[in-house]
């Protein structure tokens, strides 16, 4: 609420033109978890058993500034939740999680009612793990964060836009990308 206030109160006093926006939707990322589960089979010997979170949510704040009329600049902010993989072998189980968040900014390209952008995002990737051996569970995190690119593209009408975007490392690892499916509204 405070981010949407913000961004109302920055729209109103540097340009009517510019326009402040919210998307929502899936963001589909590959956690490796087959390569995972196959390097701890290799380690212990045994069978790994493993489920996988393949999308979760993610949204996102942003505020687009005109520059002319076939382009623009637009920078935003975007959270996910947590797209999670669960291993278990022979009776202990380890569970992984990760979500994302960052900034990014992209230069907007308008054709019409199609648009296509590119542009760069600082993000950071949490990570969070644990471990239950003989109903012991034992906790590990770990944050990382660095820049990459993105790339995207979609329809507006009326103030409405459908569209894609990819992320490439994010949290600043190579490994790191997402996709982002998603649904906003322009005000």
């Amino acid at each position: 609420m405070v981010l949407i206030i913000s961004f109302t109160g920055v729209k109103n006093s540097i340009s009517e033109e510019m326009r402040m926006g919210f998307e929502g939707g899936l963001v589909y990322a590959d956690m490796r978890a087959e390569e995972t589960a196959q390097l701890l089979a290799n380690a212990s010997g045994s069978t790994v058993t493993y489920t996988y979170d393949e999308a979760t949510w993610i949204g996102r704040l942003f505020a687009d500034m005109p520059i002319s009329s076939d382009m623009s600049v637009e920078v935003g902010f975007f959270l996910t939740g947590s797209l999670d993989a669960t291993y278990t072998i022979s009776g202990a189980s380890a569970t992984e999680g990760y979500d994302a968040r960052g900034v990014d900014a992209a230069a907007v390209f308008k054709s019409d009612d199609i648009f296509f952008k590119a542009g760069m995002h600082r993000s950071e990737l949490e990570g969070n793990a644990s471990l239950t051996i003989g109903g012991t569970t034992y906790n590990v995190s770990e944050t990382i964060s660095g820049t990459g690119y993105l790339v995207g593209g979609g329809l507006e009408l009326d103030g409405n836009r459908v569209g894609i975007t990819y992320y490439s490392d994010v949290g600043g690892d190579g490994d790191s990308d997402m996709t982002m499916l998603y649904y906003g509204v322009m005000f």
